[in-house]
Parts: structure tokens; sequence; C-alpha cells
């Protein structure tokens, strides 16, 4: 499952994200919010659980490929949906809209963004690589062992008990 995460936090609001993404999608799937001098871009996270498609009374929003789905055409733009998205992230005007990743093309904002805070991401290879480091730095441990308890418990914990 591929999502649109923020990398770092040099956001400027210059809005070159949003203006991107309204030229390809006619309509803006990302809003920059302002939050204790920080600028944060609010983007549709694909929830697997996706309170948005369960409150949908018309069947407008739907899984597909891994994605949480909006058809625009079955829309009544009713708005539950928007207040049931706990990231702020389904947007409305006469109907809602919300981030579609571009159709399988590279997202519109995360090319146009010049500071480089936004990219797409595949969360199965981030989980990956974060297991792969983990174990680099478990399989690197050289912490002293006892004799009668050899365990990963017992070489976390060997300074934290109590000695007599």
């Amino acid at each position: 499952m591929k999502k649109i995460i923020m990398t770092n936090f040099n956001c400027d609001n210059c809005g070159d994200c949003v203006k991107a993404c309204m030229e390809k999608n006619k309509v803006g799937r990302i809003a920059i919010m302002e939050k204790d001098g920080k600028y944060i871009p609010i983007v549709c996270q694909h929830c697997a659980s996706a309170p948005c498609k369960e409150v949908c009374p018309v069947s407008a929003i739907e899984h597909k490929d891994g994605y949480v789905y909006l058809n625009e055409d079955v829309c009544i733009g009713c708005g539950l949906c928007a207040l049931a998205c706990p990231f702020g992230a389904i947007l409305m005007e006469d109907k809602a809209y919300k981030c579609i990743l571009c159709n399988g093309d590279e997202p519109a904002c995360v090319k146009a963004c010049s500071k480089r805070c936004l990219e797409l991401v595949d969360v199965n290879e981030l989980i990956f690589a974060k297991r792969d480091k983990s174990l680099d730095l478990f399989s690197k441990m050289s912490l002293p062992t006892q004799k009668s308890d050899n365990s990963l418990i017992s070489k976390i914990t060997i300074d934290a008990k109590v000695k007599p």
C-alpha cells in the first residue's frame, strides 16, 4: 500500500502542491494547515478501516486495490464522509473530494514540492526497512550474559537488576 507522507518540516506554505493537484484533478485534494508555526499537508491516508466509507449512505466510497476510492459520480455531497475522516482529508464543495493518488501516476503534489516535503512511500517497504535496521542492531548487541539465563529479556534487563 502506498501513501503520501510528509518527510520533513520544511514546508513554507508555497502552495505548489495544492496548485499542481488542482491542475491535474480540477479540484484540490490536498490542504496545507498551519500549527505552531509549522505547515502540515493534509492528505488522505487510505485507511484500512476507512470511517468515511462506513458512513457513506450511497456507497460512493470503496476499497480498490488497497486504496480508498471515492466515486464522485455517485457522491450526493452530504458531507458525512468529511465529518468521519479522522485526518480532515476530505474536502467538500458541491460534493466530496479526496486524494486519489493521481490514479497510479506520480502524484502531482509530490512532483511539485520544491522542498521535498512530500513523498509517495510504500508502507510495507518502510516496515521491512525498519525491521532490517532492528535486526542489525539486535545482532550487534554484546551484552553480558548470565550462565543460568541467556534469554534476550535477561540481556536487556541485566543492568536493571538490584544487586544484594
